[in-house]
């Protein structure tokens, strides 16, 4: 029973989820979970800011992110409440959409700036 646990644990993402997060991770900071970023804003591996982890409603520090796990957590949680079905539909999943929210807030996908993000982003998918 116990073993079960633990893969259910791990089997918590989609595959294209689990992509999707992984590109994300090389473009942000190159698979280093203890990068700082953004003049000392953005942490761990996905760099994220106090008020995106504030806003994901996982429980635990902010200083947790530098954990890869914990980091894919916080990022889920955010995508659950900002993209959606982008993020939780396989139907309708979304890595533009999600990626630019990511990069650039709960109405990212709809900024010019987040653009550049998402070109970086689909590079490191089809890898």
């Amino acid at each position: 029973a116990m073993l079960s646990l633990i893969l259910l644990s791990l089997a918590q993402y989609t595959a294209q989820q689990e992509a999707l997060m992984e590109a994300i991770i090389m473009v942000e900071s190159s698979g280093n979970p203890e990068a700082v970023g953004d003049n000392g804003n953005a942490i761990g591996c996905m760099q994220i800011w106090k008020p995106y982890h504030y806003d994901s409603g996982v429980p635990g520090k902010y200083e947790n992110c530098f954990d890869v796990e914990y980091s894919k957590r916080v990022f889920d949680g955010y995508m659950k409440r900002y993209a959606k079905e982008a993020w939780t539909n396989p139907k309708k999943f979304d890595p533009e959409k999600v990626a630019r929210i990511h990069n650039g807030g709960p109405r990212g996908y709809r900024k010019k700036a987040t653009e550049k993000y998402w070109v970086k982003v689909k590079r490191e998918l089809k890898k």
